[in-house]
Formats: C-alpha cells, structure tokens, sequence
C-alpha cells in the first residue's frame, strides 16, 4: 500500500514537471509549523476531549501547471494525538502518533508569478497519512490504564487516515512562506467492531522557504 501511494505521487510529480518547464521555473523547499488538533469522539454520545498541541515538518514543491494554478505536492511528519478524561473500559483515553502525510495539492496565486512580487495563495487538496508509530492508554476491563506502544490493526487503530487540505499563504519574492492550514480528517481511526467514532480536525500555522530561486 505505501510503496503505491509513493510510485504513484512519484509519476505524477514527473509528469507535471515534465509539462512545467516551458512555464516557469519548478521550485522546492522545507517546511515546518504548529498543530492544533482537535479529535471529535463519539460513542453512543460525544466523548469530551481536550486540544492537543503537535507539530510537523517537510519537504514541499511548486510546479506551474496553468497561469496563476501551481501543482504543489507535500510530504511532511505530522505529530498528533487525542487527549480525553474519558475513562470507559476498552476505550482509548490518550494517544499520540507519529505519521507521514503525502498531500498533493493544488495552488492558486492571486498575482500571476510572473510579476516577481509577494503574493497571497489559496491551497486545497486531499491527503493521505501512514501512522509510523506511537503510544496509547487504553483503559482494560477492570478500567485500569495500560500504557503501551500505539497498536495498528483491523480491529485497533488505524494506519491509514484520508483528510481534505485547505491553506492560506503568502510567498515572499525572497523564497520565504506563511502557511495556515487546516486539515479535516475523513477517515474513522477506530477500526474496533461497533466502537467508537475517531476523527482529527487539526488547524496548523508554519513557515516554510523555497530553497532553489
């Protein structure tokens, strides 16, 4: 699964630069910012949860596809997490995970890059995410926490998580980025049977630089 996601952003990447060299130069840089994720969790009711404070960074291009319109695939670490006083048996009451996240959005400039001049953009796309690891409490039968290592499975948590994309930047001429996005997670990361309902919203502010002018 993750070696065809990878092949398949690869081609699709080539393809699109292949097509971008008689419209401008392609460019790529780094990226890095804050996370403020929210995890709505639901039973047979909300399940009262707390914002979790995370992080991510990574590597980003920008290719000219049409005009004002730049292909912009993403691939960045994301670090997140659910945080809940919840304490129902076989329920999970905190959870922080480590994933990469592979985002091949779509850019719009206000001012055509031709002009050399700072420009606000608007960014929206959809993404997938491969959970690398992490930890988790999960509360057993006699409603004691157990601390463990984050378990993937058809029946635990989830490895894969679909989201949406929607960013607010600026690019300075000089290469420099600001970036507020927020993600809206489209996947339940509970796989357990008739179990609860998990999914991320996560608003992000970060800075990022293309390197190569």
């Amino acid at each position: 699964m993750k070696k065809t996601i990878l092949i398949a952003l690869l081609l699709t990447i080539s393809n699109h630069y292949l097509l971008a060299q008689d419209l401008g130069p392609v460019r790529w840089g780094i990226k890095a910012g804050f996370n403020f994720t929210t995890s709505p969790y639901k039973s047979e009711q909300t399940i009262s949860t707390k914002p979790f404070y995370g992080g991510y960074a990574g590597f980003m291009m920008k290719i000219p596809f049409d005009n004002h319109l730049h292909f912009a695939p993403q691939l960045d670490l994301n670090y997140r997490g659910l945080n809940t006083k919840d304490l129902n048996p076989n329920r999970y009451s905190k959870i922080n995970e480590v994933q990469v996240r592979i985002a091949p959005l779509l850019q719009f400039y206000l001012k055509h890059p031709s002009e050399k001049v700072n420009s606000f953009f608007i960014q929206a796309g959809p993404s997938i995410g491969i959970g690398l690891g992490g930890n988790q409490t999960e509360q057993n039968n006699n409603n004691i926490p157990l601390n463990r290592k984050l378990k993937y499975g058809y029946q635990t948590y989830g490895k894969y998580d679909a989201a949406w994309h929607t960013g607010l930047g600026y690019d300075g001429k000089a290469g420099f980025r600001l970036l507020l996005e927020y993600v809206h997670g489209l996947s339940n990361m509970i796989n357990t049977d008739n179990g609860p309902s998990l999914k991320y919203r996560t608003i992000s502010l970060g800075i990022g630089y293309l390197i190569n002018k």
